[in-house]
C-alpha cells in the first residue's frame, strides 16, 4: 500500500475539515472482525471498502485526463506565443489550426474520462441528475464526501476557449485567445489539485477498511448506472485494487515532486 500511503500525505497540506474520516475505533474493528473470524475478515467491510475504491479510481481517471489536457493547453500557449510573435501570416494560418485540433482533442478527452460510468470533469451531470459524485465513508451515511462536478471542456461553461475565427490574422485575436489560455490553465490546475485532495483523504479510508475486510478482496467493480445511454466497455471499470495502485503511482509521484519543490 505504498502508493496510497504517499497519497496520505496530501491530507498535511490542506485537509478539507468538513469530510474528514472518523476513525475506526478499537470496539468496531472487534465487533467487524467478529462477524466473520479474523480469517475471514468484515464482509459489511469489504462492501463499503468497494464502493470508496471504485469512487478513488474514477477520482483517479479524472485526474490522468486532466494532465492530458494541461500537456495540450501547455502546447496551445506555446503556439499562441509562436503565432504573436510571428509576422508570417501563412504561418500564423497553419498555427491556428493546429490550435483547433488541440481545442478538439481538449473536448475528446474530457468527453472520454469515464470510470464506472461516471465523469467528474465533462460538466454532465451524473445520471443525468447529480452535480456531484457523492462517496459516503462509512456504513451509515454519517460520514462522506461530495466532489462538484468540473467542466473541463473548452465550451463557454469550461475552459472557455474560442476558435481562432480570423486564423490568428491579428494581434488582437492572438492576445485575446492567450489570455483564454491562460486561465484555462489555472482552472485545471484547481481542479486536479482538488482532485488529489479528494483521492488522498479516500486512499486513507480504504486502507483501513481492507484491513477490517480480511481475505475479502476489495477492488472496483461497482457499476453506477450513471450515463446508462452510453454504457462503458466492460474492460473500462472492472479494475482491481493493483490496477488502481499503478494508475495511482503517477499521481502520488507528480504530488511528491511538486510538495518538494515548494509549488
Amino acid at each position: 500500500m505504498g502508493i496510497l500511503s504517499r497519497l496520505r500525505g496530501r491530507r498535511d497540506i490542506a485537509p478539507p475539515a468538513a469530510e474528514e474520516t472518523p476513525p475506526v475505533t478499537a470496539e468496531a474493528m472487534k465487533r467487524a472482525l467478529r462477524n466473520r473470524g479474523n480469517a475471514s475478515g468484515s464482509l459489511t467491510a469489504a462492501e463499503l471498502g468497494q464502493q470508496i475504491a471504485t469512487a478513488l479510481s474514477t477520482i483517479e481517471t479524472a485526474v490522468l485526463a486532466i494532465d492530458a489536457i494541461a500537456d495540450r493547453l501547455r502546447e496551445a500557449s506555446d503556439l499562441v506565443a509562436d503565432a504573436g510573435s510571428s509576422a508570417d501570416h501563412g504561418r500564423r494560418a497553419l498555427l491556428a489550426g493546429r490550435y483547433d485540433d488541440l481545442r478538439a482533442e481538449i473536448d475528446a478527452i474530457a468527453g472520454s474520462a469515464s470510470h464506472n460510468r461516471v465523469n467528474l470533469i465533462a460538466g454532465r451531470r451524473i445520471g443525468g441528475k447529480l452535480t456531484t459524485f457523492d462517496i459516503p465513508l462509512d456504513g451509515d451515511g454519517r460520514s462522506g464526501v461530495a466532489i462538484q462536478v468540473a467542466n473541463l471542456t473548452t465550451g463557454e461553461a469550461g475552459l472557455s476557449l474560442s476558435p481562432p475565427r480570423n486564423a490568428f490574422a491579428d494581434d488582437e485575436e492572438v492576445a485575446a485567445i492567450a489570455a483564454e489560455l491562460a486561465a484555462a490553465r489555472e482552472k485545471a490546475a484547481s481542479v486536479s489539485e482538488r482532485f488529489a485532495d479528494h483521492a488522498a483523504l479516500i486512499s486513507e479510508r480504504v486502507d483501513r477498511l481492507r484491513e477490517l475486510a480480511g481475505a475479502h478482496a476489495i477492488d472496483t467493480r461497482l457499476p453506477t448506472g450513471a450515463d446508462e445511454e452510453a454504457p462503458a466497455p466492460r474492460g473500462e471499470y472492472e479494475l482491481g485494487m493493483e490496477a488502481v495502485e499503478d494508475k495511482l503511482r503517477d499521481l502520488a509521484e507528480r504530488i511528491g515532486r511538486k510538495t518538494a519543490s515548494g509549488d
